[in-house]
């Protein structure tokens, strides 16, 4: 049995605060792949340092798709099989545009942006104790700055960033146009890839320029919705455990 470990579902509007979570299971999921849910509470628990990672046969594996290439080579889980060589090619770079791009225009909407930073600390660290509730956020937002910046986000401005995040929406809603999936009628990895990404950006009560350029794309909003549903109706009924943090 998989043990998949992910954050806690803390922020309402999502099924798991890390676009990356979100994805990795929802894959899971449509491969009808056995597995059994960890929350995490503590990121430096993981192999890597980074949630999520999964647990499979004594290994521990970090990275969402490292994970996904594993569970390929050894389960034969490829939600992309039946895409033919240009597909897939089309599907590699649509998932590093999201997961590469666009996920850094999301963290500086909620750790950056000043009008989300108050709600972010809230749902992150509100349980803390004091003096921590009041350090560990001040760190951990320093942290998220100086990542973006390495990155290459964070040198922009504001403006700047979500107009790139704009950019890439708009790249996905001309692609994905009026078919129910990105690659016709069954949805691959990139529709688990947007979905984990997207519902992040419209789901949560966190209004950012990010957030209406995706609402402005009624597909990208019907497409959420489609995985949603998918997402729900393919919830396997098996215990739920929690590992604080260490």
């Amino acid at each position: 049995m998989i043990r998949l470990h992910i954050f806690p579902a803390t922020l309402k509007g999502t099924p798991n605060p890390s676009p990356f979570c979100v994805k990795l299971e929802t894959a899971l999921r449509l491969a009808g792949v056995p597995h059994r849910v960890w929350y995490e509470t503590n990121p430096a628990n993981a192999p890597k340092g980074k949630l999520p990672f999964i647990e499979i046969e004594g290994e521990r594996i970090g990275d969402s798709a490292l994970i996904l290439r594993h569970l390929n080579d050894k389960l034969g889980v490829d939600l992309d099989r039946d895409l033919n060589d240009l597909e897939k090619a089309q599907s590699h770079m649509l998932q590093q545009m999201v997961d590469e791009r666009l996920y850094w225009v999301l963290v500086h909407s909620r750790w950056i942006d000043d009008g989300n930073w108050p709600v972010v600390k809230r749902v992150f660290f509100g349980g803390l104790p004091f003096p921590l509730s009041r350090i560990v956020p001040r760190m951990a937002r320093k942290q998220t700055r100086a990542a973006l910046r390495t990155q290459g986000t964070g040198r922009h401005t504001s403006d700047e960033i979500y107009a790139l995040g704009a950019r890439d929406l708009a790249a996905l809603s001309a692609f994905l146009g009026d078919k129910p999936f990105f690659f016709g009628d069954k949805p691959t990895l990139t529709d688990a890839t947007v979905f984990g990404t997207v519902v992040n950006i419209i789901g949560p009560d966190l209004p950012s320029p990010l957030k209406d350029a995706a609402l402005a794309h009624k597909n990208l909003v019907r497409h959420t919705e489609r995985m949603g549903e998918l997402y729900a109706a393919k919830r396997q009924r098996q215990p739920i455990m929690l590992t604080m943090a260490a």
